[in-house]
């Protein structure tokens, strides 16, 4: 019998992919919220089957479904009972590739 020995970008996309499946069949706003998920991903995300999410996690190699927060190191730069607010008020959207590479002149 073989085991499968996953990286740790592959384990966080397989933790987080479980966790949007689970809050999806607990609360389905609050986690497409959570995760900024519009509805189509969660009701695709919602009917996939385990062996779905293994397949993805296998497939997908190195690369990260979840990129980070955009105030992530702020967040964690804060102080700790200051934290929570601060990620409630900011949104958890990362920022576009687009808008951190300079327009070109020409």
């Amino acid at each position: 019998m073989s085991s499968i020995q996953f990286t740790d970008v592959q384990l966080t996309n397989l933790y987080l992919l479980q966790a949007i499946k689970l809050g999806i069949a607990q609360d389905r706003v609050s986690t497409c919220c959570k995760f900024g998920l519009d509805t189509a991903q969660a009701e695709y995300l919602g009917a996939m089957s385990q062996e779905d999410v293994w397949s993805v996690i296998a497939h997908i190699g190195q690369s990260t479904l979840f990129p980070p927060r955009q105030d992530l190191l702020a967040l964690l730069k804060a102080p700790a009972p200051l934290q929570a607010s601060l990620a409630a008020v900011h949104a958890p959207r990362p920022q576009q590739l687009a808008s951190m590479v300079p327009a070109s002149t020409s």
